[in-house]
């Protein structure tokens, strides 16, 4: 029998298939999974029958590399009044996905070898991707940084850690899954700090809906002239509550435009056209019920921030919190403890390096009724582990 290829060196397995396991075999008719990122809230759009001049393709047409033209422009128009500058339709490449943004973005602009500073805690999947395209990820520890000492060096830490190799910065804001958002003062220092090493600036724009702050969401390809040095990837199924879409985009600097689009012919060809024609209908979903459901995940946010016992970080955007489980012991064996009685928690492994004595809950993953019963059993789990420490 021929021999079959392993997974690339250093990319991971997902550590959330083994805690759905656990969860299996934890005996709990209903258990209490707040260890993936999801909302409550239905979608803003869903896949119909339409017409073949709706958007000038039949739903059973398959649609060009970049995504049907229609939807290309309406989302160049969105990152035009975000970003305050023009921005063409050349520039999105629909995607499946943010995941899939993220990999058209390293996979155009690494060489082999490439270093990616990675600001850390980071998504779960980033630094595999980054080694699967060929790059060394960096991670730069500064969220848990930032939410607990007002004086800590941001601009600092990126800086040191700059070095011959170094080809990009990766940040996600707000920041999953500390709930940490940058604000504009930090954008601008990534900024200068990238113009003065030349350096790209790949900016996960996942949770762009559910920044919980008085200003609101702000594009780092909107701070000064970083546009040209910009890759901003974004998640319809996060914002528009659409995970079964698979869609997300990338926007990127007219210079990039043929090596993007290369690279999307080669792998996916195309993103599904009802999918692609779906996302179309949910722009259209009124910015008042885009602010409700944001208010109602500040909520969900505010309410585990005041139940939970154990010590955690305060989310300023996204859909967690990022428990400190180092009184307790080692955070994969809380994890499993958890998982016995029902609920699931992310390991906090997968989201640094540095981050083993820790744990993701999503907030907004179950109805809050069910989350305060989760909490409840978290709570008595973590007292009974301090007691015996």
């Amino acid at each position: 029998m021929p021999s079959y290829a392993r997974a690339p060196g250093g990319v991971p397995d997902s550590p959330l298939d083994r805690v759905e396991e656990l969860l299996r075999g934890s005996g709990h008719a209903a258990p209490i999974g707040l260890h993936r990122g999801r909302t409550v809230f239905g979608p803003c759009a869903r896949s119909r029958t339409r017409g073949s001049g709706e958007f000038g393709f039949a739903p059973d047409e398959q649609a060009p590399p970049g995504g049907l033209p229609a939807l290309r422009a309406a989302l160049a128009r969105a990152a035009t009044a975000r970003r305050q500058s023009a921005v063409g339709p050349e520039q999105v490449l629909v995607t499946e996905g943010a995941t899939q943004a993220l990999a058209a973005a390293l996979h155009a602009i690494l060489r082999e070898g490439d270093e990616v500073l990675v600001l850390s805690p980071q998504w779960l999947f980033t630094t595999g991707l980054i080694r699967a395209a060929g790059g060394v990820p960096r991670e730069v520890p500064v969220f848990l940084e930032l939410g607990a000492a007002r004086g800590f060096d941001f601009a600092g830490a990126v800086e040191r850690a700059v070095a011959p190799r170094t080809r990009a910065i990766y940040f996600n804001s707000p920041n999953n899954p500390t709930g940490y958002r940058l604000d504009g003062s930090r954008l601008g220092a990534l900024a200068d700090l990238a113009e003065r090493h030349d350096l790209w600036l790949i900016a996960d724009n996942t949770y762009e809906s559910y920044d919980f702050t008085r200003e609101g969401f702000l594009d780092i390809g909107a701070v000064g002239a970083t546009a040209a040095r910009t890759l901003s990837l974004h998640s319809f199924s996060t914002t528009y509550a659409m995970p079964g879409a698979r869609a997300g985009c990338l926007i990127s600097p007219p210079g990039l435009t043929e090596p993007l689009a290369t690279w999307a012919r080669h792998t996916r060809r195309s993103v599904s056209t009802p999918a692609q024609c779906a996302v179309y209908e949910a722009l259209r979903t009124p910015r008042e019920e885009l602010d409700r459901r944001r208010d109602h995940a500040a909520a969900a946010g505010w309410l585990a921030d005041s139940t939970l016992e154990v010590p955690h970080t305060t989310a300023s955007g996204g859909l967690y919190t990022f428990l400190d489980l180092s009184a307790w012991g080692d955070g994969e064996r809380f994890v499993h403890r958890c998982a016995e009685a029902g609920v699931g928690l992310a390991p906090g492994r997968g989201f640094g390096a540095h981050c083993g004595h820790r744990a993701r809950l999503c907030f907004t993953a179950a109805p809050w009724q069910r989350v305060a019963e989760a909490i409840e059993r978290i709570n008595k789990i973590y007292g009974e582990g301090i007691d015996e420490h």
